[in-house]
C-alpha cells in the first residue's frame, strides 16, 4: 500500500495520452499533489511541455498544442474549466477528475462542452507524503474549519472533504475495507457511517476481487492523543517539520540568517532526495554523523572530478555522463548542511533540550517534578511559546490530582511574558481534550524505566535529549496486531461476521481526524519494516500533518464557535484559578443604549470620507521610495579608483603626447599605453583612417627581416637595453630617454634613417591626437599629466624630452583641448546591473554628468599649463532590496599659467608674478575627501503606516464622536429649555 506510487501510477497514466506535445492544467488542491508524486523530468519524458493553473486567465491560445487537464471535482474548478471548454484555448482537452463526478457536475461539463472530450476519473485526491502517510491537505482555520458547534461536531464541508479523500485513498489502493472507530468520538461515527454509505452507493466502482482477510479502516480522533502534536520532535522529518514546517514537499528558508538565494526555499521529499530517503527517520544526533560521512563523500567525489584526473577520453566521457549527477549531489549537500545547522541553532536559541527532557517526563509515566516546571516558566531566556506548551502538558498529565500546581503554573505563565489569551488555551485544552474527553488513559501505560536517556551523538549542541515516548497510536496498533482491541471501544460499523477483532488485518488504513504527525508516521513505518510483521501493511493518514504550532491553532480557531464554557475551568480546578474567559460577558450593546440622530449620520459619512481620505494619502506615502543622503568618514583601506578619460589635443600629434601618473605614495606611471587608445586627427578634426595609434614604427618588422637575424644596432651613447643591441629606432629613442638624453635629431640616426622616421615625423607634424581609456589609480593624492614627449628621471627629479615639441619646424603645436569625458569610476560600475543602477540613481539625484565633460580650453602658446585641482568624493547607493553601489562624484576648479612671460599687470594696476618653471600640457590633480555620501533608498515600515492608519481613525472618530456629544447634548438642552418655556406661557 504505497500511496506515492499509487498517485505516480496515475499521473503517469493521464500525462501518457495523448502522445504528442501537451498543457497541464491543475487547479489549486491537485498542484501540489502532482508537485509531490512527479518530477519535472517525468512530466518532460512524456511531453509536456507547459503546466499551468486552470484558474489563471492570463494564458495564451496555443491552439496546435493538446491539452490534459486533473482538477478536483470541486465547484471553483468545474465553473473553471467549463469557462475554458466554452472559449478553448488549446486543440483538445483530456479532462482527469482526482474524485468521483456527480451526476449534476457531468450534465454541466455536457452543456459546457461543444467538442467531444475524454473524461475519466483518476482517485487521486489525497496529497501522498510518504509512500506510508498521506494527507488530506485540510489545515483547519476559521475560514476553513474542522469542528462545529462543539468539540464533537463535523464542519459540513469539512466532512464531505474527508469523505471524498478517504474514498480516493480506498480506491487508488483498491481497498474495500471494514470500518472500526473510536467510539466515544461523535465525529468518528459520523464519518463512518459517511464512508460506509459512499462505498454503498458507489458499488460498482468498489467491486474489487475479495480478500481472505477484508482490509480494515480504522478512524481515530486526535482529542484521545492531544499529547503528540504538543511535543518537540527529535527525529529529521519531524524535527523540520516542528521547527520550520514542511509544506507539500517544500521547506521555506527564507528566516534562515544569511541563508544563499537558492536554498531560500527547498524540496524535501524521500523520492526526490536519497539522503532524506535513508536519514528521515533518523533521531538527530545519528543524522550527525550520517551528514559528516555524506560531506566526506561529496569531497572525494569532488577530487575525483578535478580537471587533473582526465587524461584519457574514457576519463572524458565519464566526467560528462557523470557530472549532472555530481552537480545534483554538491545541491542536496549544500541544501542538508544549511537545514541541520539550521536545526541546530535553533535547539540552541530556544534551549529546546531543556524543554524537551521536561515534555518527555510530562508525556510518560515518568513524569515531571512541580518545582521543574516552574522554573521553566520563570526562566526569561526560554520562549513563552515553549512555556506555554509545557504547561498544557502538565495540566494534561495532572488534571485530577494536581489541580492547585496548575493553577500556579497559569499564574506564572501571566507574570512572565504569556497574554491572558494565550494561558487560556490551558482550559481550552482540558475542556477539549481532557481526561473526561478521551476514550484511553494517555499516562499509565508506560514503563517505569522510561526515564533512560539515550545518548544522541554527533552534532555540536545536541548531546542528548529525551525519546522515551512513544505515541498513543502504537499502543493501539500493537493491540490491533495481537487481537487485543477492544471491540467495546473500537466498535465495527455495521458489518456482519463473528470473531472479527481477533483476525489479523493484512491491509490496515488509518485515519486521524483533526490531523496526524510524523511522529506517528514513523512509527507506522517502523512496524511496517519489522520482520515480525511481515504481510501487514499498515498506511496512516490524516485531514493534515500537524506540528505543535498548527495544532495548538486549530484548538484556538475551533474554540471561538464553541460554546463560552470552554473558556472556563474545568469542573475539578481548583477554586481559586483565574478566569480567563475573553468575552464581553455583561457588557450590553442592545438599543437601548443607542440614539439615531441626522447628525450623527452625518458626522459618520464625513468622517468616513475623511478616514478614506487620509488613509490613501498614508498608503501613497507608505509606498513611495524616497533617498536619504547622509554623510560618513570613508573608512575603506588599500582600494584603487578607475580613470576614464577621452581628450582630444588638435596641434600635438600623436607621438609627442604622453601619459603619466605620479601620486604622493611615491609610484610613478610613465607614458602609459595599457588599456589607452591615441586616435590621430587631421588638421581638420577628422580621423586619419586606418591609423589607431601614434607610434612611428608600422614597417620595423619589415625592415628587421631585411638586416637579417645577426644584426645588433648601436645604442649611441644611451643605456642599452638587456639584449646589449637597438634594433630599432624607437629602442634608439628609449635608450636616450634611460640616459636622460633628449631625442633630437634622428637624420643621425642608423636606424632612423632606415626606418624613414624624419619623413614620418613631417607626416604627422600638423595633425593631432585624441587619447582616451581607462587608467588605475592609488586611492591616495595624485595628479594624471597629459604633456608632449617622453619623461625620464635622473638623480631622483623627473625631467622631459620637450625638444621635438619646442622645435621651430614651420608647426607651431599647443595644449588647447576638449575633453569629451572625464570621470572616476569604482570597481562596481564594471558590473552592468550595478552600473545600471548606479546611472538610474544618479538620475534620481540630478546628479548626472561631469564637471569637465565638454569643457573647452584654448590657447596658441607653446609654452602654456592648463592646470585642473580635482576634489574626489565616494558616493555609495544602496537600494531597497540590499545592493551597495559604489561610485564617486568630483568638484573641480580650473587655472591656467603661460609659462612664457614672468608677469603682467591688470587695469586696476595690480602687478602678478607668474612662475616660469613648468612643462606645458594639460594637468589633473586629484584629491579624495575622507568623506563618504550615502544615498539610501527607504520606504516607510509597514508597523508605521499602521500605527498611522490607526491613529488617523482613531483620531477621525474621537474628534467626531466629541462634536456628536457635544451637538447632541446642545441640542437635548435646547429642547428642554423650549418644553420648560412652553410650560410656563400656559
Amino acid at each position: 500500500m504505497d500511496v506515492v506510487k499509487a498517485v505516480e501510477t496515475y499521473i503517469t497514466k493521464l500525462v501518457s495520452t495523448p502522445s504528442v506535445m501537451k498543457v497541464l492544467l491543475l487547479d489549486a488542491h491537485t498542484t501540489p499533489i502532482v508537485s509531490l508524486a512527479a518530477t519535472q523530468s517525468t512530466l518532460l519524458s512524456h511531453q509536456v511541455y507547459l503546466t499551468d493553473r486552470v484558474d489563471n486567465p492570463q494564458r495564451n491560445r496555443m491552439p496546435h498544442m493538446k491539452c490534459v487537464c486533473f482538477l478536483q471535482p470541486s465547484e471553483e474548478s468545474i465553473q473553471a474549466v467549463s469557462s475554458e471548454l466554452r472559449e478553448p484555448k488549446y486543440a483538445d482537452y483530456y479532462l482527469y477528475f482526482s474524485n468521483v463526478l456527480s451526476k449534476s457536475t457531468i450534465e454541466r461539463l455536457a452543456e459546457a462542452d461543444e467538442f467531444e472530450v475524454v473524461r475519466e476519473e483518476y482517485f487521486a485526491d489525497y496529497a501522498p507524503l510518504l509512500p506510508s502517510l498521506f494527507s488530506l491537505n485540510h489545515i483547519p482555520t476559521e475560514d476553513r474549519p474542522l469542528y462545529g458547534s462543539s468539540p464533537n461536531t463535523w464542519d459540513d464541508v469539512a466532512l464531505g472533504r474527508s469523505v471524498q479523500g478517504i474514498i480516493a485513498v480506498l480506491l487508488s489502493l483498491r481497498k474495500k475495507p471494514v470500518i472500526r472507530y473510536e467510539k466515544m468520538s461523535g465525529m468518528a461515527k459520523k464519518l463512518a457511517n459517511e464512508v460506509h454509505q459512499r462505498i454503498q452507493s458507489e458499488s460498482t466502482l468498489f467491486d474489487f476481487r475479495p480478500a481472505v482477510v477484508s482490509p480494515l479502516l480504522i478512524i481515530l480522533d486526535r482529542r484521545n492523543d492531544p499529547v503528540t502534536p504538543l511535543l518537540t520532535q527529535w527525529t529529521y522529518q519531524a524535527m523540520v517539520h516542528e521547527l520550520l514546517g514542511i509544506h507539500n514537499g517544500r521547506v521555506n528558508l527564507t528566516m534562515v540568517p544569511d541563508i544563499r538565494p537558492e536554498l531560500s526555499e527547498i524540496t524535501l521529499t524521500t523520492s526526490t532526495d536519497p539522503f532524506f530517503q535513508a536519514h528521515h527517520l533518523a533521531t538527530f544526533g545519528d543524522l550527525g554523523t550520517s551528514l559528516k560521512n555524506y560531506v566526506q563523500s561529496y569531497q572525494s567525489r569532488s577530487l575525483a572530478q578535478s580537471p587533473s584526473t582526465i587524461n584519457s577520453i574514457s576519463d572524458m566521457k565519464r566526467f560528462v555522463e557523470e557530472y549532472p549527477e555530481f552537480r545534483k549531489l554538491g545541491g542536496n549537500v549544500s541544501k542538508h548542511v544549511a537545514l541541520v545547522g539550521e536545526l541546530s541553532r535553533l535547539v540552541d536559541r530556544d534551549r529546546l533540550l531543556d524543554a524537551g527532557e521536561i515534555e518527555q517526563g510530562l508525556a510518560t509515566s515518568s513524569g515531571c517534578d512541580f518545582k521543574t516546571v516552574q522554573a521553566l516558566v520563570t526562566n526569561n531566556a526560554v520562549p513563552a511559546w515553549n512555556k506555554l506548551r509545557v504547561v498544557i502538558l502538565y495540566a494534561l498529565r495532572y488534571q485530577k490530582s494536581q489541580t492547585s500546581n496548575i493553577v500556579s503554573l497559569i499564574n506564572l505563565l501571566l507574570a512572565n511574558g504569556v497574554s491572558r489569551e494565550e494561558a487560556g488555551l490551558v482550559y481550552v485544552l482540558l475542556n477539549i481534550a481532557g481526561s473526561d474527553q478521551r476514550q484511553d488513559d494517555l499516562f499509565s501505560t508506560e514503563s517505569l524505566l522510561a526515564k533512560g536517556k539515550s545518548a544522541l551523538k554527533g552534532l555540536k549542541g545536541v548531546e542528548n535529549v529525551y525519546t522515551q515516548h512513544n505515541p498513543h497510536l502504537s499502543q493501539t496498533l500493537e493491540n490491533l496486531l495481537k487481537g487485543r482491541l477492544k471491540e467495546s471501544s473500537y466498535p465495527f460499523f455495521e458489518t456482519s461476521g463473528t470473531n472479527l477483532s481477533l483476525q489479523r488485518p493484512q491491509d490496515i488504513i488509518i485515519f486521524i481526524i483533526g490531523g496526524t504527525t510524523y511522529e506517528e508516521a514513523r512509527t507506522v513505518a517502523l512496524l511496517n519494516q519489522e520482520a515480525n510483521n511481515a504481510g501487514t501493511q499498515i498506511l496512516l493518514g490524516g485531514t493534515c500533518v500537524h506540528n505543535s504550532s498548527s495544532y495548538v491553532e486549530m484548538i484556538r480557531a475551533a474554540a471561538k464557535n464553541f460554546p463560552p464554557s470552554v473558556y472556563e475551568p474545568p469542573p475539578e480546578s481548583a477554586s481559586n484559578a483565574p478566569s480567563l474567559n475573553l468575552n464581553l460577558g455583561g457588557v450590553n450593546t442592545t438599543e437601548d443604549v443607542k440614539v439615531k440622530t441626522r447628525t450623527g449620520a452625518f458626522l459618520t459619512l464625513i468622517s468616513a470620507c475623511i478616514i478614506l481620505a487620509f488613509t490613501t494619502m498614508e498608503f501613497f506615502d507608505y509606498r513611495r521610495v524616497v533617498v536619504d543622503t547622509s554623510v560618513v568618514v570613508d573608512r575603506s583601506r588599500g582600494q584603487k579608483l578607475s580613470v576614464k578619460l577621452n581628450v582630444t589635443f588638435p596641434h600635438v600629434p600623436c607621438y609627442l603626447l604622453s601619459l603619466d601618473i605620479v601620486d604622493i605614495s611615491g609610484e610613478q606611471q610613465r607614458d602609459i599605453s595599457h588599456n589607452i587608445m591615441k586616435k590621430r586627427l587631421t588638421k581638420a578634426g577628422a580621423d586619419v583612417l586606418g591609423i589607431r595609434t601614434g607610434e612611428l614604427g608600422s614597417e620595423v618588422d619589415k625592415i628587421a627581416k631585411q638586416r637579417g637575424p645577426d644584426y645588433c644596432g648601436s645604442c649611441y651613447g644611451g643605456i642599452e637595453p638587456p639584449t646589449g643591441c637597438c634594433n630599432s629606432c624607437e629602442d634608439v629613442r628609449q635608450a636616450y630617454s634611460n640616459k636622460g638624453w633628449s631625442f633630437g635629431n634622428p637624420d643621425d640616426i642608423e636606424q632612423c634613417v632606415q626606418e624613414g622616421w624624419s619623413e614620418k615625423l613631417k607626416e604627422q607634424a600638423e595633425e593631432g591626437c585624441n587619447i582616451s581609456g581607462r587608467i588605475r589609480v592609488n586611492k591616495v593624492v595624485g595628479s594624471i599629466h597629459l604633456s608632449p614627449g617622453r619623461s625620464y628621471q635622473t638623480n631622483s627629479r623627473q625631467f622631459r624630452d620637450l625638444v621635438p615639441y619646442l622645435k621651430n619646424d614651420g608647426n607651431p603645436h599647443d595644449f588647447s583641448h576638449m575633453v569629451h569625458e572625464f570621470l572616476f569610476m569604482a570597481d562596481d560600475e564594471y558590473n552592468p546591473r550595478k552600473a545600471t543602477i548606479s546611472k538610474e540613481m544618479k538620475k534620481r539625484m540630478n546628479i548626472v554628468g561631469n564637471p569637465l565633460d565638454g569643457h573647452v580650453a584654448k590657447t596658441n602658446k607653446q609654452q602654456y599649463m592648463f592646470q585642473y585641482f580635482l576634489k574626489v568624493v565616494s558616493t555609495q547607493f544602496r537600494t531597497l532590496d540590499d545592493k551597495t553601489i559604489n561610485s564617486h562624484q568630483y568638484s573641480v576648479t580650473h587655472f591656467e599659467r603661460d609659462l612664457g612671460e614672468g608677469g603682467n599687470e591688470d587695469k586696476q594696476g595690480v602687478y602678478t608674478q607668474h612662475g616660469t618653471v613648468g612643462v606645458p600640457g594639460a594637468y589633473f590633480n586629484f584629491e579624495i575627501s575622507p568623506i563618504l555620501i550615502v544615498h539610501s533608498e527607504t520606504r516607510q515600515s509597514f508597523a508605521h503606516f499602521l500605527t498611522s492608519t490607526c491613529a488617523i481613525v482613531g483620531g477621525v472618530l474621537t474628534v467626531a464622536a466629541l462634536l456628536d456629544s457635544i451637538l447632541f447634548a446642545t441640542g437635548r438642552k435646547f429642547k428642554k429649555s423650549g418644553v420648560n418655556g412652553g410650560a410656563k406661557l400656559m
